[in-house]
């Protein structure tokens, strides 16, 4: 197809094509935590990166030289967020695409959030669809999120836990979860839904929680437990106070997650 015409915000255009993260959604990020002019986690990101690149067949030329970026752009920040944005690039319409197409990158930084209090978390009606290829990468398409953060705000509810169409709980809507129940922690099974983010692979991978399972868990599992918290690679662990109404005793986290904390 050949495009005659274009407009934006009512004005014609002459831009001969659209970013694909803009039509279809075709891309991914990460977001990263910048402290003491550093970026934290920064080859965990660059890893993420590169697995949904490989994962979406995108052609990120300049992907080699992103650490050095980073790490420059962080020397001028002394604390911040710094979230980059990969896309497939531009083309017309169609879901088809060149495969020489070189992939478009965007870098912003912002300032960081005020830490977080204990949070009230209730379950939300909105579910997620299942697709295993797509299964734990950040892409761009955020629609489920961005009813969940609507459903979240009428509800008045610091964060939702978010489950599949048939019960599994999967995350939450600004992290993934962990909960300990009869001693031991867990974390749900990403393998169909949900983002796996670089936080939940830190504290996996580091051993922060001790022997931790990694299950399909259920609502019953989070309404059994003792405690609760929310972990993302900006805020790092937050505590859960309460779950659908129910009150949790006010336990410490262990202290290699307490550390995570902004």
């Amino acid at each position: 197809m050949t495009l005659i015409k274009q407009f934006f915000n009512t004005q014609a255009t002459d831009i001969g094509a659209l970013d694909r993260g803009l039509q279809f959604g075709d891309g991914h990020f990460t977001t990263l935590r910048i402290l003491n002019a550093a970026p934290e986690h920064l080859e965990a990101h660059l890893a993420r990166l590169a697995h949904a690149n490989k994962t979406l067949r995108i052609y990120h030329s300049t992907f080699t030289t992103l650490r050095n970026r980073l790490t420059e752009l962080a020397k001028d920040v002394e604390q911040g967020v710094c979230k980059v944005i990969v896309t497939r690039g531009n083309s017309a319409q169609g879901y088809g695409y060149d495969h020489r197409i070189e992939a478009n990158e965007y870098i912003q930084i912002s300032t960081l959030p005020e830490p977080q209090n204990p949070l009230d978390v209730g379950l939300a009606n909105v579910t997620l669809a299942e697709q295993t290829v797509l299964a734990g990468l950040k892409t761009l398409n955020r629609l489920e999120q961005v009813l969940l953060s609507a459903e979240k705000s009428e509800k008045g509810l610091d964060d939702l836990v978010v489950c599949t169409n048939d019960g599994r709980v999967i995350e939450a809507v600004q992290g993934n979860l962990f909960w300990k129940k009869r001693g031991r922690w867990q974390t749900p099974s990403l393998t169909s839904a949900g983002i796996d983010g670089v936080m939940r692979q830190h504290i996996i991978n580091s051993n922060a929680l001790g022997n931790l399972d990694i299950k399909e868990g259920r609502v019953a599992d989070l309404e059994q437990a003792e405690q609760i918290f929310v972990c993302n690679s900006v805020r790092g662990a937050v505590p859960v106070r309460s779950f659908n109404g129910k009150v949790f005793e006010d336990l410490p986290l262990p202290e290699k997650v307490k550390r995570l904390a902004l």
